[in-house]
């Protein structure tokens, strides 16, 4: 198992750059750009929860 540790630091970078795209998907919204920042946040809420997952085994 992965060092719990480094899933913790892990979560949080996740953290950090889901609040950085949450940031730049103001700045896009109504724009052909809001799509794949929200599909990118999508993308980080399931590595954020498989982390978590993975911290609770």
């Amino acid at each position: 198992m992965t060092d719990k540790t480094n899933i913790e630091a892990r979560i949080k970078k996740a953290e950090e750059l889901k609040a950085s795209l949450e940031i730049k998907l103001e700045k896009v919204a109504n724009t052909p750009r809001e799509d794949e920042f929200k599909l990118q946040i999508e993308k980080i809420d399931e590595l954020i929860a498989h982390l978590k997952e993975e911290l609770d085994e």
